[in-house]
């Protein structure tokens, strides 16, 4: 993701953790002592809604999939720029599964892009009410749509939606990042992140953040104490 490579400040200690913070601390002191060294360097992590329309958000989630932040990137920026204002549906529906991949797509994201174009075009009752249902029912809208998984539908409920309690398990980021906290040899299998991460509920979101940073921070167990 675009914000795990951008630089972060150094922050002064807190002297208490964020109610979010405390109570996943509380629950699991390992991931609280992630938690107090990522605030102490770089502030405490947020979930919370964001203005971008869901389709541009979940466009992009696509586009950044396995892609190093800084390839996808240019990429989507290519791809906006090709598609013009607005973003929409309309817009990319209208263009070939070629046109949209010479943005630097492979083919198998051009083509998730224009099913996801189609199914905003097809079912507009279903798109508009995105944000007001339920996390299941996203995961089960967004997922019958071919090329579109679990991993981008989890991203745009936490990044776009807001939702507090996702957890995108089979990540690698957040894999690493358990396998840090359990001071495990090798990286967490999903199952082993999904055992660790009912700790966390209802925060698996936040938890989530607090991981993807500790792999920007690029933290150690010794970091850790």
């Amino acid at each position: 993701m675009e914000t795990l490579n951008q630089p972060l400040p150094l922050m002064p200690a807190p002297k208490t953790l964020p109610r979010i913070e405390r109570a996943l601390a509380k629950a699991d002191p390992a991931l609280g002592r992630l938690i107090k060294v990522i605030i102490e360097r770089s502030g405490p992590r947020h979930v919370a809604p964001s203005p971008t329309p869901p389709f541009e958000a979940l466009v992009r989630a696509v586009v950044y999939q396995s892609v190093s932040a800084k390839a996808a990137a240019s990429i989507y920026a290519r791809l906006k720029a090709e598609v013009g204002k607005p973003f929409s549906p309309g817009k990319i529906g209208a263009m070939s599964e070629a046109s949209i991949a010479a943005a630097g797509l492979a083919k198998s994201k051009a083509r998730a892009i224009a099913n996801l174009a189609a199914w905003f075009l097809a079912n507009r009752k279903r798109a508009k009410a995105l944000p007001t249902l339920p996390d299941d029912e996203v995961v089960a809208a967004l997922t019958s749509i071919p090329g579109v998984g679990p991993w981008t539908v989890n991203v745009f409920l936490i990044f776009n939606l807001g939702r507090e309690d996702v957890m995108p398990a089979s990540d690698l980021g957040i894999r690493r990042g358990v396998q840090l906290i359990a001071r495990m040899r090798s990286i967490a299998t999903p199952n082993q992140v999904k055992e660790r991460a009912l700790l966390w509920r209802p925060y698996r979101s936040v938890a989530s953040l607090y991981l993807w940073t500790s792999i920007r921070l690029k933290l150690q167990q010794a970091d850790l104490g």
